[in-house]
């Protein structure tokens, strides 16, 4: 019995050991949190080149329309110049018709230039966004950083309850969101490497 006792003691001692050394180490672990939509939306310059970049956009769009409807205009005055069936008009229609597929596949290849600036656009504030975090959570010995979102809930959207209901951030403590401190080094290198530029509203 006593034998069993000791056992049942040292096991207890084990247990309890155990669980001071778990709650020893998640004490030492640091958690983050930071809002990634916000810190694009305060970015120094990210605003002005996306937005020049769907202003060009825009532009070839109306650009484009233009061009299309003056190869449309041609093809009305060709009908009515020429004789369809001849062979003037074979072979001005021929010529419209390649004008129209190679303007169709310009335009195409143009859009796909701009999607892929806008991409690579994103894709660069992103890595120096991350490379200020990592730099911070090294210096702090952060272990996780996770993203959340500041933004309130609004009944009336959907999309926004279900933002925030798949958010994996459900507390916090006010003092583990970095997200200002990120924002002014984030802007702090941009300004630096571009001094001409504003910082968005």
């Amino acid at each position: 019995m006593k034998t069993k006792r000791r056992i049942a003691t040292f096991l207890t001692v084990l247990a309890v050991t155990a669980l001071m050394n778990l709650s020893s180490v998640s004490a030492q672990q640091k958690v983050a949190i930071v809002d990634i939509p916000l810190i694009f939306k305060s970015h120094v310059s990210f605003g002005d080149q996306l937005g020049a970049l769907r202003t060009e956009a825009e532009k070839f769009k109306m650009d484009s329309m233009t061009a299309q409807q003056a190869l449309m205009e041609k093809a009305r005055l060709l009908e009515q110049s020429l004789t369809p069936g001849t062979a003037d008009f074979k072979r001005e229609e021929t010529a419209l018709a390649q004008q129209a597929a190679k303007m169709e596949v310009d335009q195409k290849d143009t859009m796909r230039g701009l999607m892929r600036r806008e991409a690579q656009l994103h894709y660069q504030t992103y890595q120096a966004i991350q490379e200020v975090i990592q730099q911070y959570c090294e210096r702090n010995r952060i272990q996780l950083v996770l993203k959340f979102d500041r933004g309130q809930i609004d009944p009336a959207k959907p999309e926004s309850v279900m933002q925030k209901v798949n958010q994996p951030v459900i507390f916090y403590v006010q003092q583990n969101d970095i997200t200002d401190l990120v924002i002014a080094r984030v802007n702090q290198i941009a300004t630096a490497q571009n001094p001409g530029s504003t910082f968005q509203k």
